[in-house]
């Protein structure tokens, strides 16, 4: 019969003895004492956490009322800078409500309605403090440019308006002009 290796190594088989190695514990079956007091250390676990936060928010319910309490009854103090702050605002309300006032509806339907099918309006850019307006189109012939121009400077509700740039530009197969204007209108349309 074959030795073992471990006898080999030793040299003999008469002092070998088995070592028993076991890193688990045995586990004691949970007895019912052992449930119960579980039980109640969760459920009493559950009643202070409750109760923490209900007095937790009376806390801040408190705070929340002595702060109010102790907010000054007199009027705030007026600062020095608050006057001018306040001037301001209102010099920049102004501005709006002039902006507001603005014809804008009467102004844009003059301009819409002086167009004709040979002139092409791609944008009307006003402003409203100076009542001035930049108008960029484009027409098939300078003379279309010009007609549309003429219509403008005898609108009623437009005081001036001129030529400020045109050229002329491929679109397609089509030679078009593109152009500018310049128009003021008036204050009280």
């Amino acid at each position: 019969m074959p030795r073992p290796v471990a006898a080999w190594l030793w040299g003999s088989e008469a002092g070998m003895y088995s070592i028993g190695i076991n890193f688990v514990q045995r586990r004691y079956p949970t007895s019912l004492f052992g449930l119960w007091l579980f039980a109640v250390g969760v459920v009493a676990a559950g009643v202070v956490a409750v109760d923490y936060f209900e007095a937790r928010s009376e806390l801040e319910r408190v705070e929340m009322r002595l702060a109010r309490l102790q907010r000054p009854v007199s009027a705030p103090r007026q600062r020095e800078g608050t006057l001018a702050a306040t001037q301001a605002d209102e010099k920049a309300v102004g501005r709006v409500v002039a902006q507001l006032r603005t014809p804008w509806d009467a102004v844009l339907r003059e301009i819409e309605k002086l167009g004709s099918p040979a002139v092409a309006l791609l944008s009307v850019d006003g402003q409203g403090q100076s009542h001035t307006l930049r108008i960029t189109g484009e027409a098939k012939a300078m003379a279309d440019v010009v007609a549309y121009l003429r219509r403008l400077r005898q609108s009623s509700l437009i005081e001036a308006a001129n030529l400020s740039h045109h050229e002329e530009r491929q679109a397609g197969a089509v030679n078009v002009i593109r152009f500018s204007l310049d128009a003021t209108w008036r204050a009280k349309p």
